[in-house]
């Protein structure tokens, strides 16, 4: 199994040739028409298929549709997560009725059929919720806190919280509560944000905070809108900048095409 001293993540690990520390959080910055999704379905499942743990964070795209890919890509989701491997983070279903899902309940998170639902996607609501964890303890249903140094995290965008919270408040929560809870556990994180769609000011913090820093970029070649991957930025680490075309067979599985000099953007 996947440790902090063993980390394969299919692509990520193609462009990061030294060990992948555990602990390392990644900010994915994305053009919204490219293949961001389908690599991050390509990561989780060629993860979980060696052995090791992931959580996926659906944002985009509702839980049952994140299921059908990773299906589609040889996973059994609920056999992974009845292991104990894989726990799936409903932030989408929020983002449908205003950032708040109505009715009542005790916590912001509720469980679901192998994972959580977050009831509320509202900073205030989180910050209550996070201060009543630290003093009572999480729920005994969430399984990521009990995971070892070196399991997977994939967000798909945190734009969805944006749209129902400011940029500073979010900013403090991630930066003083979030990270230092993902990198205390280890935890390999890739966070996705849409491109030139929030304050410069915001991207220059975040990517401040933030380990390493990938670009996603989509632009015409060869008559096609293609997508292209690198790694910009990772502290302490040795990494390959150069940009990489992605492309995606027909189960949905994402690679990368030999690199091509001519490649400039």
């Amino acid at each position: 199994m996947p440790s902090d001293n063993s980390i394969d993540i299919p692509i990520l690990s193609e462009i990061i040739p030294d060990e992948l520390k555990a602990g390392t959080l990644f900010l994915v910055e994305f053009d919204p028409e490219s293949e961001w999704l389908a690599i991050a379905t390509t990561m989780t499942a060629g993860y979980l298929h060696a052995g090791g743990r992931a959580a996926y964070i659906a944002e985009l795209r509702s839980p049952e549709t994140v299921r059908e890919n990773l299906f589609a890509l040889g996973v059994d989701v609920s056999v992974m997560s009845k292991e104990g491997r894989f726990w799936m983070v409903d932030r989408y279903s929020a983002t449908l009725t205003g950032g708040r899902l109505e009715g009542e309940g005790s916590s912001v998170f509720e469980p679901m059929d192998g994972g959580i639902r977050f009831r509320s996607l509202k900073l205030s609501d989180l910050s209550i919720q996070w201060l009543k964890e630290k003093k009572q303890g999480h729920e005994p249903w969430d399984v990521v806190d009990t995971w070892p140094p070196g399991a997977l995290a994939i967000g798909e965008s945190i734009s969805q919280l944006l749209r129902f919270n400011e940029e500073k408040p979010y900013l403090e929560f991630i930066i003083n509560r979030g990270h230092p809870n993902e990198r205390k556990a280890k935890r390999i994180k890739l966070m996705g944000i849409l491109r030139d769609v929030h304050t410069q000011l915001f991207y220059r913090q975040l990517e401040n905070d933030y380990d390493g820093v990938i670009d996603l970029r989509t632009m015409e070649r060869d008559n096609k809108r293609k997508t292209f991957l690198r790694v910009r930025s990772l502290k302490g680490q040795a990494y390959d900048a150069r940009w990489h075309e992605v492309q995606i067979r027909r189960n949905g599985e994402a690679a990368l095409a030999p690199y091509l000099p001519e490649t400039d953007f």
